[in-house]
């Protein structure tokens, strides 16, 4: 009696165990079915959500123009040049090229922000030092204020890209505020006024990014120091710098240089996503320098390239999102809202991203290599027009 029973009560447990199992493997299999689908939702609510607060943002600076045109017959081409940034980024977020939208609204809002501050204050301060010097003490004291609040943010609702952009927009702002001050003391004070304001229009491009929910990936990329990469990169820009090319490219070699020295101040403020980003920027410049045009067998396959890295990019379980800045840059060169060809410095611009920029993206994603070895004797002048043009 007891015999059968012990069977009976094996074949019981038996039974239970197994029943078990299969109810673990269903809840695995429902996860591994449906949590990437809802994650995917997530995702594109997300997107939507970004997608329509730049889209009201703007629409915002689109109705500033229409309520209050700019009029400074000392600028008219900014006027056009505002108004084709708000456009393109428009064309840009129509296109899901959110990233590449973002950086032509930030350029809207630095000149806009500019020639509004000339407008509004330049009839009162005219030649007038002490004027100029109270606005700049006011813009001081807000403009530190928000760049102390930049540096204690919790970027953990961030990606990689929107805390790059933000931390770039933020490098900019207290440089131009000092070189505000500088242009009104050598110039006129009314001439400084355009750098304070694009450092208010900085500032606030920073603040408006840095609460965007962009689409977060689980996987989130290793942030470190890129001073050797600049280093390594300077000193390549050092030994170009000679004739012919320092000549035909000298346009070139100014702006390479400037993105270098913005990316150093970057990573010496430990704003390390807004460094690699202004990093790859140098790589593109520094790849730029290079005239040859693809010819039309290579164009075709950089095109199908690119459309490869952007799916490749999509499906990604790590967030490379600061690589899809560049790869939008390429996708809306290719591909503009008003049919228009590609030109020649486009797909320069195309290949030295495939080429060169996305291998120093994923080369800075690995630990730092030793810094290059300077000779003694060799000094690195670098001459900016202000700022960073």
């Amino acid at each position: 009696m007891s015999s059968t029973w012990l069977l009976f009560d094996s074949g019981k447990t038996l039974r239970s165990r197994i029943n078990a199992c299969r109810n673990v493997i269903l809840a695995l299999s429902f996860l591994l079915v449906f949590v990437p689908a809802f994650t995917a939702q997530a995702q594109d609510a997300s997107s939507q959500i970004v997608s329509s607060q730049i889209k009201a943002e703007i629409e915002r600076l689109q109705q500033s123009l229409k309520d209050k045109p700019l009029a400074d017959p000392d600028m008219p081409e900014l006027n056009s040049n505002i108004a084709n940034s708000l456009q393109g980024a428009s064309a840009a977020l129509a296109a899901g090229h959110i990233y590449r939208s973002l950086e032509q609204l930030g350029q809207a809002e630095d000149f806009l922000q500019g020639v509004r501050c000339v407008s509004e204050k330049g009839g009162a301060i005219k030649d007038s030092l002490p004027a100029f010097e109270t606005e700049w003490n006011k813009a001081s004291l807000q403009l530190t204020a928000l760049n102390k609040s930049a540096q204690e943010r919790n970027w953990s609702h961030a990606n990689a890209a929107i805390r790059a952009l933000a931390e770039a927009a933020q490098g900019r702002t207290m440089p131009l505020l000092e070189g505000s001050r500088g242009f009104a003391t050598a110039t006129n004070p009314k001439d400084g006024l355009f750098y304070m304001g694009q450092a208010q229009g900085e500032a606030a491009f920073a603040v408006f990014v840095s609460k965007l929910n962009a689409p977060h990936k689980a996987a989130s990329i290793p942030l470190r120091s890129v001073l050797p990469e600049l280093e390594a990169l300077q000193e390549k820009t050092n030994a170009a710098f000679q004739p012919p090319l320092s000549i035909d490219m000298h346009p070139r070699f100014i702006q390479l240089n400037a993105t270098l020295k913005f990316a150093r101040e970057l990573d010496s403020a430990r704003a390390y996503a807004g460094a690699l980003y202004q990093y790859l920027e140098a790589v593109r410049n520094y790849g730029m320098l290079d005239p040859k045009v693809p010819d039309t067998a290579k164009q075709a396959s950089l095109r199908s390239s690119i459309a490869d890295e952007l799916k490749k990019s999509a499906a990604s379980k790590r967030d490379d999102s600061i690589a899809q800045i560049f790869l939008e840059k390429a996708d809306g060169w290719l591909t503009k809202a008003d049919g228009a060809a590609t030109s020649p410095d486009e797909w320069r611009a195309i290949q030295v991203i495939l080429e060169h920029v996305l291998p120093a993206y994923y080369a800075a994603l690995k630990p730092a290599g030793p810094m290059p070895q300077r000779a003694a004797h060799t000094a690195t002048l670098t001459l900016v027009r202000w700022p960073y043009t």
